[in-house]
């Protein structure tokens, strides 16, 4: 039980740490005390499921990603993109949408699309 706790906790860091915020932002944003996230981010402490609601809004992600300790979910991944776009300029976002767009025929002239998988490495 405390491995999960643990776990959980370092999933919350993890998100954010990858958005950039402080404990104490992150915190203001999920209406709790810095102390009291800090020892949720340990493993010392489960969140409220009020809590979890509110960690997960202000990560801009649902709760059950909080609970996923493999970072390659698709909606991490959709996450990321988004907060790449998010945090990018018009410019940039046409930029960013291009590369995606490349990298999608790239993988269909591959055969990977048909799997719905980037093509595998060949060595």
């Amino acid at each position: 039980m405390q491995e999960r706790r643990r776990q959980l906790g370092g999933r919350i860091r993890q998100l954010r740490l990858e958005r950039h915020f402080t404990q104490s932002r992150l915190a203001e944003l999920a209406e709790t005390d810095q102390a009291h996230l800090a020892r949720v981010e340990r493993g010392e402490r489960w969140p409220s499921v009020p809590l979890l609601f509110r960690l997960a809004d202000a990560l801009e992600t649902d709760v059950a990603v909080l609970f996923r300790s493999d970072g390659a979910t698709a909606e991490s991944l959709r996450d990321d993109v988004w907060l790449v776009m998010r945090d990018a300029n018009s410019d940039q976002q046409v930029v960013v949408r291009e590369m995606l767009r490349l990298l999608r025929s790239s993988w269909r002239l591959q055969g990977g699309a048909q799997q719905g998988e980037p093509p595998k490495d060949p060595t």
